[in-house]
């Protein structure tokens, strides 16, 4: 595998805790009651400039493993991502499961159980996401990318993505399928768990990681069209939102595909122009994985304790305890269990043994010279 290449480490770092702060927000509303008010607008906001996390961790994926296997996967490459991946998905999914059961009726725990691994219930349904992708990926190399053009490979997928989520952005299912049992369920679950939901990260991702250089030439020569590309798609998905075209907040919206693309390009070439990644960016990145797992955990907790102190506490600082407390705490247990030898089939892998690659060792050494 080639080593990685140094702008992935600003784009795990903001994803990951871009998350982790858009659901201290999402903590804060749960714990006070605002109405219709400028403060309400403003959290709203936050929640939705920090919508490009989980896609971003898509996108980060397909690039990885574009850039670093062009031609086809190693051997062990599923095993690896099972263990590491997966098997963690399972645990968290059980931890979670248990609690949100603490304090309710018998059966509770099972019913959660198989609503978090089969349904993507929890924060952890990303991974089943990405476990598509990764058999997907050599069937794309093999069967779409030998034969067709990039222009076409990547217009078709977008059309497929938007078209995908329009149909759940837009309809509603009491009123067009009320005769399904368990509408809302089945509703939320193919809005969000099937590949076709996320295929333009998929595909752009593909095409950018294995034409790396070429992506990066592209980024310098439309370096001021990326502010303005950013401001724009983060004004749209506002504007969509406050005019009530779309009200969910999440990231299967329709028009957080362009705004987190946008993102992820802006971070691409601001990285890219970095003369040193900083440690704690690194730091970061390393740790994301178990972040990600982790924080909500933490955030119930969290949850529970503030609540208490609710009227002595402002909204903000309860975001920013959230953030925080949840973020140090996912650290440090990821850290311990990754000491233990079968921590990290709990919790992901720290990758200590990134290195950055000799294309950007090279950018480095000469943005010195």
């Amino acid at each position: 595998m080639k080593p990685v290449v140094k702008e992935i480490f600003l784009l795990r770092f903001v994803a990951c805790l871009g998350i982790v702060f858009m659901h201290g927000v999402t903590l804060a509303l749960d714990i006070y009651d605002i109405g219709e008010s400028p403060l309400l607008v403003v959290l709203t906001s936050i929640q939705l400039a920090f919508m490009f996390g989980t896609p971003l961790f898509i996108f980060i994926s397909e690039f990885v493993i574009a850039y670093s296997y062009p031609d086809h996967l190693p051997k062990k490459f599923y095993e690896k991502r099972f263990k590491y991946i997966f098997v963690p998905f399972l645990f968290i999914g059980i931890l979670d499961a248990a609690l949100h059961s603490i304090g309710t009726n018998s059966g509770e725990f099972e019913k959660k159980v198989i609503l978090n691994l089969f349904e993507g219930d929890f924060h952890g349904y990303f991974i089943v996401i990405i476990f598509q992708f990764y058999f997907l990926h050599p069937l794309f190399v093999k069967y779409i990318v030998s034969k067709y053009p990039t222009y076409k490979v990547i217009i078709t997928a977008f059309l497929i993505n938007f078209g995908y989520l329009a149909f759940f952005n837009f309809l509603d299912p009491y009123e067009y399928f009320y005769y399904f049992p368990y509408a809302e369920l089945e509703w939320s679950v193919l809005n969000k768990m099937p590949f076709p939901a996320w295929l333009a990260y998929f595909v752009t991702a593909y095409y950018c990681g294995r034409n790396y250089e070429v992506f990066l030439k592209l980024l310098q020569r439309f370096r001021y069209q990326l502010f303005v590309v950013y401001l724009c798609t983060l004004s749209f998905l506002l504007a969509i939102q406050f005019l009530g075209f779309i009200t969910e907040i999440h990231s299967k919206r329709i028009d957080v595909i362009l705004y987190t693309l946008s993102v992820a390009f802006l971070l691409f070439y601001i990285a890219s122009k970095m003369q040193r990644t900083p440690s704690f960016v690194i730091f970061i990145s390393r740790y994301s994985f178990g972040i990600y797992l982790l924080h909500p955990l933490f955030n119930i907790l969290v949850k529970s304790f503030l609540s208490n102190y609710a009227e002595k506490l402002s909204t903000f600082s309860v975001v920013f305890i959230s953030f925080f407390f949840s973020t140090i705490s996912s650290i440090f247990v990821t850290y311990l269990l990754n000491k233990w030898k079968f921590g990290a089939y709990l919790v992901g892998q720290v990758h200590l043994d990134e290195k950055l690659s000799a294309s950007n060792a090279k950018q480095v050494l000469n943005h010195r010279s």
